[in-house]
Order: structure tokens, then sequence, then C-alpha cells
């Protein structure tokens, strides 16, 4: 084979069901009316009747990850999924971490810290495969300091500190495993139900915006898709400087069919980001009453190949191959900022060490590149036992009980 020549676009004949967008069944996406799902939301202050507790695991068996889709813990990450993807749309990743509620300025703060941290405990020097001992050494720190942070989060809030049991098992799932000293699709969804247990609290409300700067205040606690992106955009970014700095091993990898070695989130979320200007577009082309035509996430560069963009100044998904352009958009979009970090550590032809991604940037437009990532985010994380056996549900935040449409359990 020449290897000098991207082959044609396509999946991996023993495992088709990566192709994207198109046999992943929704499993309940489109049933879940998230404004009924918001009713969760928990009223800041009246936290009394809730009944808090230690996360347990509850995925043992096949039948098991069945059950687990009926859940009111999968009703609400699938809401979650669907309100960041609406919440971020043609919104780029703000450079500037001002103007934040107490509850999102407390998560950045902890973050910040984790970062500190990583900065102070270096890796072991010698020679090593995977996994780096000092991230032992880093993990408990951060889980020294991270139970005070979530306290002084939460009372920033003005949420119950009863919730910190929870929180705190969902932050601490979040940071790769101590024992196997690896990182994968579980431990961010342990990030997603932490931010999802901040949002549903009330954590992270903002009481000093008016209604014309959030978008579904009443349901969603005041967070805006700029709130949004801030927070996820920086926990990708520790995350990735403890995985490269402490060389952690994928958890559950795939190989090289897999969609990355430890992220998914980055890519549905970034989509997300890159598909609403897409539809922006759309709908003033067709002349469906949008009266404002989308601008660029960024202005044009000498070195932009006409084939990389759009007219109205958006990537095309084809322009992950063009590292000019992963560099213009990275810190703008999520999605260009994880395919940076995967040139910035893996080596070769793209098409050879990531070929999911390859196959994905052949797909023509944002918004199938993001409905396909979430039907496989539901088949390859939230349907896979490897990966969510380790999951933890609480008492109140995600719970092991039948989701009964509304929100809540039974």
């Amino acid at each position: 084979m020449d290897f000098s020549t991207p082959p044609a676009r396509s999946t991996p004949p023993q495992n088709d069901a990566l192709a994207i967008g198109t046999h992943y069944p929704p499993q309940g996406l489109e049933r879940i009316h998230p404004p009924r799902i918001a009713k969760i939301v928990f009223a800041p202050r009246t936290h009394s009747h809730l009944h808090f507790k230690s996360l347990e695991k509850r995925i043992h068996t096949t039948d098991d990850l069945t059950y687990f889709a009926s859940t009111a813990a999968y009703a609400r990450i699938q809401f979650l999924l669907s309100f960041i993807s609406s919440a971020v749309s043609a919104v780029p990743t703000p450079k500037s971490a001002d103007g934040f509620s107490p509850g999102i300025s407390g998560i950045l703060a902890i973050l910040d810290k984790l970062d500190e941290l990583a900065e102070v405990i270096p890796p072991i020097t010698g020679p090593r495969r995977f996994g780096n001992p000092a991230y032992k050494t880093w993990f408990s720190a951060v889980e020294n300091a991270v139970g005070t942070l979530i306290t002084d989060m939460l009372h920033r809030a003005d949420v119950s500190v009863e919730a910190k049991i929870e929180l705190q098992g969902y932050f601490m799932g979040a940071l790769g495993s101590f024992q196997r000293l690896d990182f994968g699709t579980g431990h961010e969804l342990s990030f997603l139900a932490f931010f999802g247990g901040c949002l549903f609290l009330g954590a992270l409300r903002d009481a000093s915006r008016s209604s014309n700067d959030v978008a579904e205040s009443d349901e969603t606690g005041d967070i805006t898709g700029k709130d949004i992106l801030w927070i996820f955009s920086r926990y990708f970014q520790v995350i990735r400087k403890v995985v490269r700095q402490y060389n952690l091993e994928p958890a559950g990898s795939h190989g090289v069919w897999g969609l990355d070695d430890h992220f998914h989130l980055p890519y549905i979320i970034g989509a997300a980001q890159l598909r609403g200007i897409q539809e922006k577009y759309e709908a003033v082309k067709e002349g469906t009453g949008a009266t404002d035509r989308p601008g660029s996430m960024l202005p044009p560069t000498t070195k932009r190949k006409e084939s990389d963009y759009t007219k109205y100044g958006m990537p095309r998904p084809g322009a992950v191959m063009n590292r000019t352009v992963v560099s213009d958009q990275m810190d703008v979009n999520i999605y260009f900022s994880a395919i940076a970090f995967i040139y910035e550590v893996k080596k070769g032809p793209f098409f050879e060490h990531s070929p999911v991604l390859y196959d994905i940037s052949g797909v023509p437009s944002w918004s199938k590149v993001h409905t396909g990532l979430l039907r496989m985010y539901n088949a390859e994380v939230l349907g896979k036992f490897p990966v969510v056996q380790h999951f933890g549900f609480g008492g109140v935040l995600f719970p092991w009980t039948p989701f009964n449409g509304g929100g809540g359990a039974r």
C-alpha cells in the first residue's frame, strides 16, 4: 500500500458500527423533553428533604447495563448532552474568564488548583511505557484539597453542603484511575455528572444577569453557552496536561479504531458549536426568518485554503487535516482543540493514527457530525459495560431508579 496518500474514507470492516451517524439508535434522546427533565433543578436552600449519599457502583452485569438505559440517571445524562449542545450552538470558546457566577468561579478555582498541583509534582524520571507513579502523588494531593474547595464553591453559591458527598465523588472520578493509572471516556462522563449536579442544584446561578443574557434561565439556572464552554475547555486543558505529564494509559481504548484514546465529549461540544453557525447560515440562505448572516469564528488569514472553509467563514469537517486551520480554530472551538492535542501527542499520517476521526472529516456537514457523535456516545460510552461499570450512583443527582418521564424517579 502507498502510505503517502490518504486512503478513501471508510470505517473498519470488523466494526462498521463506528460509521458516523448511521448505525446508532438514538436510545431515547429524542423522546426526552428537556423542559420536563429540567424539573429536577432543585431550588437552593431547600435541600433538607433530599438524601445525598456516597456513590455506589451498580452496573455489574449486562442486565444491569440494560436497566441503566431506563434509569433517571441515564435520562439526566441525555438531558445534559442535549442542553449543552443547544447552549453552545454558534458560541465561540471564550478567551477570558470574566463575569462568571460565584458557583462557576468556584469550579474554575478547583480546576486551577489541579493545574497548580501538577506544576509542583513533576513526573518521576525513568523508563516506563504508561503511568508515571507521580500521578498517584498528584491524585492524593487533589483528594486532600478538593473537599474544602467544593465546600467553598457550595457556600459561594448558597447551596447546601450536604450535596458535597455526591459532587466530590463525581469530581474525583473525573480525574482518572488512581489504581490503573489511566484516563478515558468514563472519567470524562464523571465530570459531565459533576457539572450536571452543580447545574441541577442551582449552584451555577447568577442572579445578577438579565433575562436577555441567558438561555432558558428558568430551567437551567442562568447558565450560558459561554459559561459551559469555559468550564469544559478548562477541564479538558487541565486533564490533557495531566495525561501528557504523567503518561496516563487510555482507559477502555478501542485502539486505533477508537474515536480518541481518551476523550469523546470535546468532539460533541465542538461540533455543536459549529453546527449552530451552519444552521444560522442555512436559515439566512433559505429565507426562514433569520435576519443576520452568521460571522466567522475567526478573521481570515492568508494561509487558509478555500477548500477548508465555507464562504461564510466556518471551517469544514475536512479542515482537521490542515494543521494551519487547526491552529487557527483551537482557541475558539473545542473540537479543533481536541484535534490539536492529537497532533501534539501522535506522530505519523493522521489517517493512520486516527482513522475514525479521518472518516468523520469526510462527512459533509457539522449537523451530521454532531448527530453521529451523540449516537456514537450512546453506543460506545453509555452502552459499553467496561466504560460505565465504574460510574457511581447516588441518592439525589444521578440515582439508580426508574425514569418516570418528568426528570425524577418513581
